[in-house]
């Protein structure tokens, strides 16, 4: 389970942001209102994430926090 993600913004879409955490590039599911609340390309960024499991997939949520640590 990844609970969340602290890292450099790397790209950004109002459906998606990848999130580079040690050099790995995390592809995080966003919403309209996340989206609003991320920071520029390039910036540190910190996001509460769901990990959603499946047979088939794996897929990461994210969720901004105007009180992220």
């Amino acid at each position: 389970m990844i609970d969340f993600l602290r890292g450099t913004l790397h790209e950004r879409t109002p459906t998606r942001a990848v999130i580079d955490v040690g050099g790995v590039g995390y592809g995080v599911a966003i919403s309209l209102t996340t989206y609003d609340r991320l920071p520029s390309v390039g910036t540190e960024i910190f996001l509460h994430t769901y990990t959603y499991v499946r047979e088939d997939r794996l897929d990461l949520y994210g969720i901004a926090d105007a009180e992220a640590p």
